[in-house]
């Protein structure tokens, strides 16, 4: 039985087709032959029941005995009825009239021919199909179906499941050989990241024994020179230096924090949108007092299930960036479209560079003409981070009457996601 699976299984899609299209041919033309017979068989037991009359029914071997014109001048005349026909024999009968159920059999008898040759046809078609999709396209429809939902998942821990030797059988082994190499390609991405965290983490951890100690030294220079007027410039030097060591200090901690913003998994809870929009409100014009906040009139009965806490760190962020370079005004708006939540902040100001649109939300990324004593450049790379998090994306524009635009984009629902 394995042989002959086997050898089923290398036979091709074409050849397969052929084969099953021949024998379910081969089957209907055998089928309507059968139905034929048995039908003039029957036909000719109706008419033999008339046992007065069995006599004056003869069967004619030549073919075609009577034309259609002949037949109804045959019928025309008294006591005659033609009660059956075909390419091979001619039955005429001289009977009385065949009473109601006998003359509806022969009725039907008599286009049996027509009848089984189009039934037959279309069961032996079916089947055809039938038999075709389970032996060649089912399995491996089902094996690779499974495959794409599972890789769509992010789970490539299978095998597949089918090893034909036809077409599909091929497909479905180039499919596994593209899973071994995504696996691969995954393991490659993840152990390097893996690296460059602990790499992060070891660099910012050694980095604060030089920096502690390089304070310490910077401040008893310091505590020696206080008293000394006449020694402005090198008090200047020291001063320098210890700001630059409060930065790297502070830098060290950034690292710190980015490694744990990636590792980060969001906290759903239910949050109403009137509170939310409350929030966003009192936030705002803490920040900045000429805030404007709009929101949809229909969304009074809205929730959404989120990271509340994350949401308020995306929108606090984009709204100070928005605060250091808005001239008189600062403009927020939320709106739902479709499964997303929508929250848009807009500022006078003058708005995002060329190169601020491609990079303004990379990690350290200080925008033009930023001094030593700026920021450090992670305030749009954190947003952008969590947005994603959150099922969405953070986009960056310029808004048609000039100033900057910024897009936050959320899931509406995180439960299933």
């Amino acid at each position: 039985m394995d042989r002959i699976k086997k050898g089923l299984g290398r036979i091709s899609i074409p050849a397969a087709f052929i084969l099953c299209g021949i024998g379910c041919l081969l089957a209907a033309l055998a089928l309507t032959k059968v139905t034929v017979s048995t039908a003039k068989r029957n036909m000719t037991e109706i008419v033999s029941k008339y046992d007065a009359f069995h006599g004056d029914v003869f069967f004619v071997d030549s073919a075609p005995f009577l034309s259609s014109s002949e037949e109804d001048d045959l019928e025309g005349k008294a006591g005659v009825t033609v009660v059956g026909g075909g390419e091979a024999e001619v039955h005429v009968a001289k009977i009385v009239p065949l009473d109601g159920p006998d003359q509806k059999k022969i009725d039907f008898y008599a286009h049996m021919d027509e009848i089984a040759a189009l039934f037959w046809y279309t069961v032996c078609l079916a089947l055809f199909a039938l038999l075709f999709y389970r032996w060649k396209i089912r399995r491996p429809y089902k094996a690779l179906l499974e495959a794409v939902g599972k890789v769509a998942g992010n789970d490539l821990d299978f095998q597949m499941g089918f090893e034909g030797q036809d077409e599909l059988g091929r497909l479905c082994r180039s499919f596994e050989i593209m899973r071994q190499a995504l696996v691969w390609n995954n393991q490659k991405l993840w152990d390097a990241v893996e690296e460059r965290k602990r790499l992060n983490a070891a660099f910012a951890h050694d980095l604060r024994t030089p920096l502690t100690v390089m304070r310490g030294h910077a401040e008893l220079i310091e505590a020696a020179l206080e008293d000394r007027e006449d020694l402005e410039d090198i008090k200047a030097s020291v001063r320098e230096i210890s700001g630059q060591i409060d930065r790297l200090t502070s830098f060290a901690g950034t690292m710190g924090r980015l490694r744990k913003l990636e590792d980060y998994e969001p906290v759903v809870k239910p949050v109403p949108v009137p509170e939310l929009l409350t929030e966003l409100g009192e936030t705002a014009r803490l920040l900045y007092p000429a805030v404007t906040v709009e929101a949809p009139p229909d969304a009074g009965g809205l929730t959404l299930f989120t990271d509340r806490e994350a949401l308020a760190q995306i929108y606090e962020n984009v709204l100070s960036n928005a605060a250091r370079h808005a001239r008189e005004k600062i403009a927020v708006s939320f709106e739902m479209q479709g499964a997303l939540a929508v929250l848009t902040v807009r500022d006078d100001g003058s708005g995002f560079t060329d190169r601020d649109l491609t990079s303004a939300a990379s990690a350290y990324y200080r925008g033009e003409g930023a001094g030593d004593g700026a920021h450090f450049g992670l305030g749009l790379y954190i947003c952008s981070v969590l947005t994603k998090k959150l099922g969405g994306e953070l986009k960056l524009e310029n808004a048609r009457g000039g100033g900057a635009k910024v897009t936050i984009k959320i899931q509406k629902d995180l439960r299933g996601i």
